[in-house]
């Protein structure tokens, strides 16, 4: 008898544990052992990790993994330069430098798919600013964010009123800026790589803003697939950037939200467009950029005429606190996939066993 892969999940600071928790009973489903460890916990030839037993997390010295589900994602960082060399052997299923794809990038090679562009906001680099200024003339309603930035952390949203006032928000307070001051802070966030996009308005008919992830992950099929939709709402409106930490968040289940949105049911064309968006767009990034990566987490917005919009792709880490079990299923499938492949399985083997346990 085959002993069960070991798996382990390498994470470079506190996490969640119901994250850890759902990709454990995920490996389970799928007839593997699994442990999580911290980068700083990996020794030459063994790793302190917990593992979960009877409900409760149990510290032990592991030995190295069969494969890891990388959740640190820090390649070629020199705070992690050590972990990836110690694991150089062991195959993962994410590949990419760390933060090598920063929101503008992502947002460049979209403009080179027809289809794909469409719902692409406006956007530019930060790199002068009178040229950053007069992207807020014309637009009037931008979000100014760093490239490279994630939760909505340290964004900044931006309105030019009709009188010429400019009011900006940082998520926390309100600020009344005039045309020298707006210059001033966007020559101090150029060399902080930030980029500015127009606001769309996306909000519920009760005036609560919101975003909604396509969550696209690879499967043990090595396929991409759509394990959930969510919706995220700011129940305080003033805070138009609806991931940020610093407003009152709500969720919906996605059949509500689909019915009181937009009248719709599961597998209605709002529900099938984002699908297909999702799908198109995974396979289209995976066709352009050198690495592996199998997870992308889209957030969009809907304007008022029911337009979809594109805020940004998230390669990096991809996650939402209500879905880890849906989220995790296909990850840890598809890190079995990963090591199936390492060890010369073929693509029809791997399919075979992948069946066979779901």
């Amino acid at each position: 008898m085959n002993p069960k892969p070991l798996i382990g999940m390498m994470l470079g600071w506190a996490v969640r544990q119901d994250l850890m928790r759902a990709c454990s009973l995920a490996a389970s489903h799928y007839g593997a052992d699994f442990y999580y460890f911290q980068t700083r916990n990996i020794k030459e030839d063994t790793i302190i990790g917990m593992q979960l037993e009877d409900n409760q997390w149990v510290e032990k010295e592991f030995r190295y993994p069969d494969v890891i589900y990388d959740n640190t994602r820090r390649r070629g960082h020199p705070w992690f330069e050590e972990a990836y060399r110690k694991l150089e052997h062991v195959p993962m299923g994410h590949t990419l430098g760390s933060r090598s794809m920063g929101k503008t990038k992502v947002y460049n090679m979209i403009r080179g798919d027809a289809e794909l562009k469409k719902h692409l906001i406006p956007f530019m680099t930060l790199r002068d600013p009178e040229k950053g200024w007069a992207f807020i003339e014309k637009h009037k309603r931008v979000i100014l964010k760093p490239d490279g930035g994630f939760m909505g952390r340290d964004a900044f949203t931006v309105v030019l009123k009709k009188d010429g006032s400019i009011e900006m928000s940082d998520q926390q307070h309100l600020h009344r800026l005039d045309r020298q001051q707006m210059l001033d802070l966007l020559a101090k966030m150029i060399p902080l790589n930030y980029c500015a996009q127009k606001m769309i308005r996306s909000v519920t008919p009760h005036g609560f803003p919101f975003h909604i992830r396509v969550h696209v992950s690879k499967n043990g099929q090595n396929q991409w697939t759509v394990p959930y939709k969510s919706v995220t709402l700011s129940l305080m409106p003033q805070v138009k950037v609806t991931n940020s930490d610093f407003t009152y968040r709500g969720t919906s289940t996605w059949k509500d939200f689909l019915q009181q949105q937009f009248g719709e049911e599961e597998g209605g064309p709002t529900d099938e467009a984002l699908k297909e968006y999702g799908l198109k767009l995974a396979a289209f990034l995976e066709e352009r950029i050198e690495g592996e990566f199998h997870e992308v987490g889209l957030d969009l917005g809907v304007d008022r005429k029911g337009k979809f919009w594109l805020f940004e792709a998230v390669l990096g880490l991809p996650r939402s606190p209500y879905y880890q079990m849906q989220g995790s299923l296909p990850a840890i499938a598809y890190t079995l996939y990963v090591l199936k492949r390492h060890r010369g399985e073929t693509v029809q083997d791997a399919i075979q066993n992948g069946e066979e346990r779901e």
